[in-house]
Parts: structure tokens; C-alpha cells; sequence
């Protein structure tokens, strides 16, 4: 396979997309009807139980009170002063949430995209008003680009005919017709409540998405200042910027930040990142369109000197919704900043692999010149939450001279998502293995497939690659080399290593470099807290021959979304001695006799903790 330019990929979805699309036009021409989606049905399975707020009260309801209407029958704002229309020099203030779905990610998304008429019109390649109602959405969902068929009845109050969800102000229907394609790619609108913000550019851009935190307290100024440098650098990229309110469970907080006009676990555009005689400012927007900051450098602020009220205020009054907030208290009020690295003239290689059961699949790369990298995953379904393995951690390894698994290069957290990406990294020439790990795959014998998508400076050569075994225990111990500590090394050739470095978890590996005599540890991890273990028990014992290694346990979380504790007490003896000792434990050497481990381990299954050896 070979890694192709963007353009040309979303070329032949829209080919393949072209053919449907022509059919249905002829269909409605000879039968002089309208479009009507039967893959997505205008009843409530298509929308799906609501859950929003209505006087202060969250609430959870069947759609009885809506039906779906067209264009033509609809209530709008904007009434008859705007005739209907795909596209009208669209802008961020044009699109305003509707109240029934939690899509502010989406809504956010969005609002940067119709600053970039670039990648609108690519989202949006038939623009004309369709008169029979049939129109085509270019997404990037789950890192696969399709081009999603819709038609133009949408959700409407019933007592008055207004559109209940998205609305695109001076009566366009982008803005409805991009959540409605969403809605029938997860199922139904209420799928699109509560996703995140990486979700929403990338389905919209097909680009890496990147988060990067604010920094923690207590703060010290070189973390902010090396924060701001992030955001400028992003945005003299030119590359799309959302943000994340914190999320608060005490309604003192939410209190005290709806006083200052802000919403708790909301999303808002970052539209702008400037710095003005010595202040470092952003300019956001809330894609209600409404309920903005009060605090220092909002529009009502008394402070704002003349000069800057005028350029940075007074010419942006028509951005409704939006504000000017500094840094400091950007980084104390909101949690997080997603960058979408949009490059149209990048290449991307997009495959799919299996992970867990059999028939898994390792991708190489050949890089025939030193180029950025940046890999991306997507579980498939895992927007639904069907078939969630939930713990994946994707690998890059320079791959050997012959062929085997060699030096770690890049890895991304093991964490609880199900869409991330390894930020950019430069390749020099020569042949790389991505291979994507799943422990809970392993532990559950389940299998579930994820979409690898890499994006490159420069054009690359790659192919699927059968993932043995011993690649896949490889792959796991180099990883453990690299990003894991050090915890016992001593001089007679013992070396304990643990990983909790982007691990969401622990795992424990011993290498025995002695010649003649055995390593025997024992671990115990029972003082842990919402932590499970691959070896199905939190206290075990093995003995580990001469230069040989061996992972001795992963511990991962139980609840990916509770906190967890990790303890482990490790207790190691060097003796002559091949099988369990009692006064390592007594009752494991009692029930186990002649054997190096217990529980027993079955090599035949169990290759992450079969023995290797240590050179």
C-alpha cells in the first residue's frame, strides 16, 4: 500500500457516493417526489431518548413532542427574510445549539469550520438547494472517509413547527445537515449527546486531533508560558482550536461559574490567540451564540484601554457569543485544549486490523526519506460503545535487521479512550512496525477492529504483516525497557522493571542475567485498589531461570472512568533452586510442587508471560 494525498482519497469516496446519489435524483425526478432516507427513518428510534434541561431539572424523554417537518414547512427565526439555502457566506454566528442534545463538541467543530471555506466546501461538495431534498455529507468517520446521503426532514416542535435541534441562522441548512449526517452515522441524535471534542474536528476534517491540558495547580510560570507557546504555535499553523470547560460534580462550582458566564463541562471555538501590549488574550465563542464571560476583558469590562477596545472589541461585535478572556484565567476556569492539525497537503494511510483472537495483524512502513509522523486510532464502534476493548496503546518500533521487533520509537498512552493520536514525531529513512496492543482483549478473549490512520509529510510504502506471538511479547518488552523504572538492579544480575508511564495501570517484568542460578519473586498487590490482574490473582509467585525474562503481572483498572490505587510489595531471592520455594510462600510451593509458577501459567496461550530469553 502506499499512502496517498487527502484529496484523492475523499476523490473515490465521493465517486462511489456519486452513483447513489444519481439514482436517487432520477427516482424522485420520474416520480416527482420528494427524498425520503429509508436508512435513517423519520420515527423516534431516529432520535432517540432525550436528555436535557428544562427549568434547572435534567431530564430524560421519548420524542412524543416532535415530528419532522422540510424547509418549506419550518418556523425559522429568520422567517421568509432569507430565502432557504445550503451555503450563505457562512460564519461561526450562523450556528446555534439546539436544546434537546448535548452536541456543544459538535456545535464548537463547527463554528472553526466555517471560518475555513476550504474544508467546508469539501465537507459540503454539492452546495445548490435541492429541491427534491437529497443531499451529501463528506465525514471522516472512525478514520474511513464516506460520504453520508441525507435527506432534509428534520425534528420539529410540534406547537410550533420550529427545527428542535442544530439551526443554521439566515435560514441554512449546513449547519442542520452535517449534525443530521452525524446523528445517522451513531444511529440516532441522542448518540451525538456527550461526545468529544477530537471526535467532532476529526470527523469533520479527517486530521490528527491533539489535546493538551492546562496547566495543573499549583502552576508555575514556565508551564504557562510554555502553554501559551502551544496555542500560538497552533494557531500561526492555521490549524482549528476547540476548549473544554471543567467538569464540576458539586453544584457550588457550576454556581460560581454560570455567575461569571460560563457553562461547566461545555465545549466552546477558540477563534483567535493574540497578545497585546503585554496581555495574552483568547478570543472564544460559546456555540449557544449566547451566555458569555463577564469577568476581566469581556465586552462589558470597564477596563479596556481605548486603543485595543476599538481593534479587538468594536470591529468583532457582529461574533455573537463570543468574548475575550486572558490566559490566567483561561487556565483556571477551563480544563483543556484540542487542536485539530489540519493539513490539506499531507498524505495519509488509512487500514484496518483486528486485534485480539487470531489472524491479527502488524502494519510496516518503509520511510524512504526523514519525514513528521503523527498514528491515529479509532475502534470501530466504539461511539456506540459496542465491543469496547477501551484500553488500546499503539506502538511504533524501528524494525530489525531481521525482521523482529526492535527499539521502541513512539507509543501512545494505554488510557481510557477509544480514539487517540501520537502526536508528530520525525522517522528517519528505514522500516518501522505499528502494533496495537489490548490486554483486555487478551484477558476477556474478545477481538474487536481498529482503523490505524497515519498521516506523513512525505508519501510512504506500507502492508498488513501477520502479528505473531512472540512479536506481539516483543513489542511489550520494549516497551517496558524504555518507558518503565528501574526498581531493583543489583550487582548479581537481577533487574526489576515496572511500567506506569502512560499506562493506566502497572506492569512488572524481572530479568535474571545470571548464568547459573534462579530468580525466584513474589508480588504481591493485594492492598490495590479497582485494579484487576492478568494472572487472575493480585498476589503471585514465579521463578524465572537463568538468563531468561519474564512479565510477571499486568494490573489495569476494572472501571476505566473510577480512580485507582496501585500497591505491590516485591520480595526476590537467587538460589539453586528451579521450583517454588516455601519461604517465598508457603502455600503456593505447598499446592504447587515442581512447578516455577503459580498460578500456573500455560505457554501454549499465555505468551505475555511465557519465559524469553533476557538477550
Amino acid at each position: 500500500m502506499c499512502s496517498e494525498i487527502t484529496k484523492t482519497l475523499k476523490r473515490e469516496a465521493q465517486k462511489e457516493s456519486d452513483v447513489i446519489y444519481d439514482g436517487i435524483i432520477q427516482y424522485c425526478t420520474s416520480s416527482n417526489s420528494p427524498f425520503i432516507d429509508d436508512q435513517f427513518l423519520h420515527n423516534k428510534k431516529s432520535i432517540g431518548v432525550l436528555h436535557f434541561t428544562k427549568n434547572g431539572v435534567k431530564r430524560h424523554e421519548e420524542p412524543d413532542f416532535l415530528h419532522w417537518l422540510r424547509p418549506s414547512q419550518m418556523f425559522t427565526k429568520d422567517g421568509r427574510s432569507f430565502p432557504w439555502s445550503v451555503l450563505n457566506n457562512p460564519r461561526p454566528s450562523d450556528i446555534e445549539q439546539g436544546t434537546l442534545v448535548g452536541d456543544c463538541w459538535l456545535m464548537s467543530a463547527m463554528a472553526l469550520i466555517a471560518e475555513r471555506p476550504d474544508v467546508l466546501d469539501e465537507i459540503i461538495p454539492r452546495k445548490q438547494y435541492s429541491h427534491f431534498g437529497v443531499y451529501q455529507i463528506k465525514l471522516c468517520v472512525e478514520g474511513k472517509w464516506k460520504v453520508v446521503i441525507v435527506d432534509d426532514f428534520f425534528p420539529c416542535y410540534q406547537h410550533t413547527n420550529s427545527i428542535a435541534m442544530a439551526v443554521g441562522r439566515r435560514n441554512q441548512l449546513w449547519v442542520p445537515l452535517i449534525e443530521k449526517a452525524m446523528a445517522k452515522e451513531l444511529g440516532s441524535y441522542s448518540k451525538l449527546h456527550g461526545a468529544s471534542l477530537t471526535q467532532g474536528l476529526s470527523m469533520l476534517t479527517g486530521s490528527s486531533c491533539v489535546n493538551y491540558n492546562c496547566p495543573p495547580i499549583p502552576r508555575s510560570s514556565d508551564d504557562v508560558d510554555t502553554f501559551w507557546a502551544q496555542l500560538v504555535s497552533s494557531k500561526e499553523s492555521g490549524f482549528l482550536m476547540c476548549c473544554h470547560c471543567g467538569a464540576f460534580e458539586n453544584t457550588v462550582a457550576e454556581t460560581e461559574f454560570r455567575a461569571m458566564g460560563l457553562l461547566t463541562n461545555h465545549a466552546y471555538s477558540i477563534l483567535d490567540v493574540v497578545y497585546e501590549h503585554g496581555h495574552r488574550l483568547l478570543r472564544i465563542r460559546n456555540p449557544w451564540g449566547q451566555f458569555v464571560w463577564n469577568g476581566k476583558w469581556s465586552d462589558g469590562w470597564p477596563g479596556w484601554p481605548s486603543e485595543m477596545k476599538q481593534r479587538l472589541l468594536n470591529k468583532r461585535r457582529d461574533e455573537t457569543g463570543a468574548f475575550w478572556m486572558d490566559l490566567d484565567d483561561f487556565v483556571t476556569r477551563f480544563a483543556s485544549v484540542t487542536v485539530c492539525k489540519l493539513r490539506m497537503d499531507w498524505s495519509e494511510l488509512r487500514v484496518t486490523q483486528k486485534i485480539g483472537g487470531r489472524s491479527q495483524k502488524a502494519l510496516q512502513m518503509i520511510i524512504t526519506e526523514t519525514c513528521e509522523v503523527s498514528v491515529t486510532a479509532f475502534q470501530k464502534g466504539a461511539f456506540n460503545k459496542m465491543d469496547n476493548l477501551n484500553d488500546l496503546m499503539v506502538c511504533v518500533h524501528k524494525t530489525a535487521g531481521d525482521g523482529r521487533v526492535g527499539e521502541l520509537i513512539e507509543m501512545s498512552a494505554r488510557i481510557a479512550d477509544n480514539h487517540f493520536t501520537i502526536d508528530e514525531f520525525f522517522l528517519a529513512p528505514g522500516e518501522y512496525t505499528i502494533i496495537c496492543h489490548s490486554q483486555r482483549a487478551i484477558q476477556a478473549r474478545k477481538s474487536g477492529m481498529v482503523n490505524i490512520v497515519v498521516h506523513t509529510r512525505f508519501p510512504i510504502f506500507a502492508e498488513l504483516v501477520p502479528l505473531t506471538r512472540k512479536a506481539s511479547q516483543e513489542s511489550l518488552h520494549q516497551v517496558i525497557i524504555k518507558e518503565g523504572d528501574v526498581v531493583q538492579n543489583t550487582n548479581n544480575g537481577v533487574i526489576i522493571r515496572t511500567l506506569t508511564n502512560k499506562f493506566r495501570g502497572m506492569i512488572i517484568m524481572a530479568d535474571n542475567c545470571l548464568e547459573n542460578k534462579y530468580l525466584h519473586v513474589g508480588v504481591d498487590c493485594t492492598q490495590s485498589m479497582n485494579i484487576q490482574s492478568s494472572r487472575g490473582m493480585l498476589q503471585i509467585v514465579d521463578v524465572v531461570p537463568p538468563l531468561s525474562r519474564q512479565v510477571l503481572i499486568v494490573l489495569s483498572t476494572i472501571d476505566d472512568s473510577a480512580q485507582y490505587r496501585v500497591s505491590n510489595s516485591l520480595k526476590t531471592l537467587v538460589h539453586r533452586q528451579k521450583y517454588l520455594l516455601p519461604e517465598m510462600w508457603y502455600e503456593a510451593a505447598i499446592s504447587a510442587p515442581k512447578s516455577q509458577h503459580y498460578p500456573q501459567i500455560d505457554p501454549s496461550s499465555d505468551f505475555i508471560h511465557s519465559i524469553t530469553s533476557v538477550f
